[in-house]
């Protein structure tokens, strides 16, 4: 069933996170990643949180944002100090974090133009992938975005399999992002 996660799901929407995305926050702590989902849930009129849940147990999770442009800003300008040691220990543990901080110098990601509507993050637990859970998850990330909105985009990266499940639902790539490290598209759709 789709939910609205809640702080209580929090440390749940970590450990999905933690173990089933490539994202550059892997790099942080799980209480650093807890922080910023409960920084964006407190901020509930930019954000869009929902989760599958079977018998208690959440087995997914989107994450999506109404301002791209200060998700991560409004989060580091309310935490400088814990953001910098944060950073700084990631870099100790994981020294490949600088590839990716000397990428976002020169990387084009968000530009005028682009959506500030964005689904930022979306994840299955790998035992339920290919369950048709994250339809699910993206219907009911859909729902929610409707009450506000009629567009939005996402990023994907090029040898990513959902690249094929985002095309065959409709959504138009927008244009390249060409980063040091990967290739990403631009996707968007439009909401019926």
């Amino acid at each position: 069933m789709i939910i609205n996660l809640t702080k209580e799901d929090l440390a749940d929407v970590v450990n999905i996170h933690k173990n089933n995305l490539p994202s550059l926050i892997n790099f942080y702590t799980n209480d650093f990643i807890e922080k910023f989902y409960l920084h964006h849930l407190c901020k509930e009129d930019d954000t869009v949180l929902v989760g599958y849940k079977e018998g208690g147990e959440l087995y997914g999770f989107v994450f999506g944002t109404l301002d791209i442009e200060d998700m991560f800003g409004s989060f580091t300008s309310q935490n400088k100090t814990y953001f910098i040691k944060q950073t700084l220990l990631a870099l100790l543990k994981h020294p490949k974090y600088i590839l990716y901080i000397f990428q976002s110098f020169f990387a084009k990601g968000y530009q005028k133009g682009d959506s500030k509507t964005q689904l930022v993050y979306i994840a299955v637990d790998q035992n339920r992938k290919g369950s048709g859970i994250g339809k699910k998850l993206l219907e009911g990330f859909e729902q929610e975005l409707k009450k506000s909105k009629d567009y939005y985009e996402l990023e994907v990266e090029q040898n990513n399999s959902a690249l094929q499940f985002y095309t065959s639902k409709n959504f138009k790539i927008i244009r390249e992002i060409n980063n040091i490290l990967d290739k990403k598209y631009l996707l968007g759709i439009e909401l019926k």
